[in-house]
């Protein structure tokens, strides 16, 4: 698919005609990755908090809890959320561990200003029920990402650790739908499960519901840490190559960019920890700041002052590039505290 059709399906999708001046918003962010050599900031991922209902095998969530560490209050949220709209921001996400089990949500997701900015919320799917689907789209919810791990009910449930994972996903996924919110579908996938018919069938699914599905490369990050047997080959990842550009509905990141094809990272998108920790993906756990001492502002620089984050990387940095893998994300291997500081990954760019 050519990187115009992309753009125009991606304000398709983001489109929300009962929000106009997030429209206005996206279109001045469309027109600016044409001309721009470097897009502005387009979507800041917010981890809320790591408890959840399930327990999955690739889960990262709790290598980055600290309990007792001063946590970001609403008025935080409001604060980076204006500080992320002067950087042209127009996409918040909200992550857990499960946000839907997290009582601060809607408040946090009020502090985001929902009438200006696309909202989406990354969940397991078990939790949706009428209710809550109601309250979502009265929030200003715009899209759930709901995970699904195999079209295989049995498969999926074994992975999430918890019997009927599945048909509750499902079940939410059709509600959602019913009740006008936009769904995505995101799965994780391996050298050993990319080809499995319970991730070809998800691809399946997600083209026969006419949904977007997001392939996650899997990484040596959490409950895999440091382990390179589930990393792609060239090609897993001409496999994946292929299946976005056959179909309008498969994905990874890079398709979501706003700018060229490559790794977003610090320059579309950032990510924050419960504690204010500014990461540049969810799955570098390396930190570059924390909003409690430094603007959003300030801490994306630092990150765009390194040559691996100020272009668009053509692999994925976190999952299937060796070089960064080995000089600078080894360093969490084994670490002591999650993230580690920018220095501590980039010692020779530190001392300079």
């Amino acid at each position: 698919m050519s990187r115009y059709r992309e753009l125009a399906l991606n304000f398709r999708i983001a489109f929300r005609p009962r929000k106009p001046l997030l429209t206005a918003r996206l279109a001045r962010a469309v027109a600016r990755a044409w001309v721009a050599r470097r897009p502005s900031l387009r979507y800041v991922d917010f981890a809320i908090d790591f408890a959840c209902n399930l327990r999955c095998e690739h889960c990262f969530a709790t290598v980055l809890e600290h309990p007792g560490e001063r946590r970001m209050e609403t008025e935080d949220y409001a604060r980076v959320a204006r500080e992320a709209m002067r950087l042209g921001a127009v996409n918040f996400s909200f992550q857990g561990g499960e946000p839907l089990a997290i009582k601060r949500l809607d408040d946090i997701i009020r502090a985001c200003r929902p009438s200006l900015n696309l909202i989406s919320v990354t969940t397991n799917g078990t939790l949706l029920n009428p209710t809550t689907v109601q309250r979502l789209k009265r929030l200003g919810v715009d899209i759930l990402t709901v995970s699904l791990d195999s079209a295989i009910a049995a498969e999926h449930d074994a992975f999430r650790g918890l019997p009927g994972t599945f048909d509750k996903a499902l079940a939410g996924i059709r509600l959602a739908r019913q009740n006008g919110l936009s769904v995505n579908l995101g799965t994780v996938v391996t050298h050993q499960t990319l080809h499995s018919e319970g991730i070809l069938g998800l691809v399946q699914m997600a083209q026969d519901m006419k949904l977007l599905l997001y392939i996650i490369l899997p990484v040596p990050a959490g409950n895999w840490q440091d382990n390179r047997d589930m990393v792609l080959t060239d090609e897993d990842i001409a496999f994946i190559d292929d299946l976005t550009r056959r179909s309008p509905y498969i994905r990874t990141d890079f398709q979501a960019n706003l700018g060229p094809h490559g790794c977003g990272a610090a320059k579309e998108i950032l990510y924050l920890t419960p504690y204010g920790e500014v990461l540049t993906c969810p799955f570098l756990h390396i930190s570059f700041g924390n909003i409690f001492t430094d603007s959003l502002e300030t801490i994306r620089n630092r990150a765009l002052e390194l040559p691996w984050f100020n272009h668009y990387h053509d692999k994925c940095l976190a999952s299937t590039d060796p070089e960064f893998i080995e000089q600078h994300l080894s360093a969490t291997f084994g670490a002591e505290r999650l993230p580690i500081s920018w220095q501590t990954a980039f010692p020779a760019e530190a001392s300079r």
